[in-house]
Order: C-alpha cells, then sequence, then structure tokens
C-alpha cells in the first residue's frame, strides 16, 4: 500500500509542478506588462504640466543648434533682448520627426543649421526664469513651416 500512495503521489508531482510553472509565468508576464504600461505612460509626458499652455510670446532669434530627435525635435537659439544682450533659448516641437517627416514639406535634419533666423511663437515654460518654450508656430528665414498635419510650408528634401 504505501508504495502505491507513493506512486500516485510521483505520478502526481510532475503535473502539479507544471500547473504551478505555467502559473508562475503567467503571473510575471501579467506583471511586466502593468509594469512597461506604467513606465509608458510615466515617460510620456504632458505638455500641460511642463508648459503654460494658456500663454504665448514671440521670440526672434539665431539658430545655433538643431536636433531632430526623438521624442521631440529642438531648436537652440540666441535671442538678443534690447540692451543687446544676449539669452540662450531652446524651444521643443510637439509632433515627433515621424510625424513630422509625415507632413511631406521637408522637415529633415538639415531644415535648419547654425546661422539661421528664426521667429517662433510659442508656449512658455513653466519654470520661473527658464528659457524654454513649446513651439506652436514657426518660420526659419521668413519661410513658414507646419508644426501640425495639413497642407502648407515649403517644398524640399526630405
Amino acid at each position: 500500500m504505501p508504495t502505491i500512495g507513493r506512486i500516485d503521489v510521483l505520478q502526481l508531482r510532475p503535473r502539479i509542478y507544471w500547473r504551478s510553472m505555467l502559473n508562475r509565468r503567467a503571473f510575471s508576464l501579467c506583471i511586466t506588462a502593468v509594469f512597461l504600461s506604467g513606465v509608458t505612460a510615466v515617460a510620456h509626458h504632458g505638455s500641460n504640466v511642463s508648459y503654460q499652455l494658456d500663454k504665448t510670446i514671440a521670440l526672434t532669434g539665431t539658430v545655433t543648434e538643431w536636433e531632430f530627435v526623438n521624442p521631440h525635435p529642438q531648436i537652440y537659439f540666441d535671442v538678443k533682448n534690447e540692451s543687446g544682450e544676449v539669452a540662450h533659448w531652446a524651444a521643443e516641437l510637439l509632433p515627433t520627426p515621424s510625424m513630422m517627416k509625415n507632413m511631406q514639406v521637408g522637415w529633415s535634419r538639415t531644415t535648419m543649421k547654425p546661422g539661421d533666423q528664426i521667429q517662433l511663437v510659442c508656449n512658455p515654460s513653466r519654470v520661473a526664469g527658464a528659457k524654454a518654450c513649446l513651439a506652436k508656430e514657426l518660420q526659419v528665414n521668413g519661410k513658414a513651416w507646419p508644426l501640425a498635419g495639413g497642407p502648407g510650408g515649403p517644398k524640399g528634401k526630405q
């Protein structure tokens, strides 16, 4: 009798083992999925957290650097005030590079270069004294470039 009972237990042990392994894997996958979706939600910030969307400012300056990178392209530029002092500014563009290329108006890594003259209408940063903004309208060397979908903007190479 003990042998039969032992054989039955040994025969059940692999089934219990595999069942518990499948449960562990399923649980691990669920935890991983929840974690990754949470990281994505935290990583993607909202514009209203960083910028004052109810205010706009107009800036004119000279490009010092253009970064056509993910998640959002950046323009670094110098603005002279009335007394001739130079302030270093940064502007973030809301569309991603792939969205901008889909506009089919010529957005690329060479759209701007140091020395180009720009005019921006943008939302200022929420941080007091920060020289940063979210671009809403952009002109480069007198040509308007769209920052949202739809026709418009100069035709050029991609």
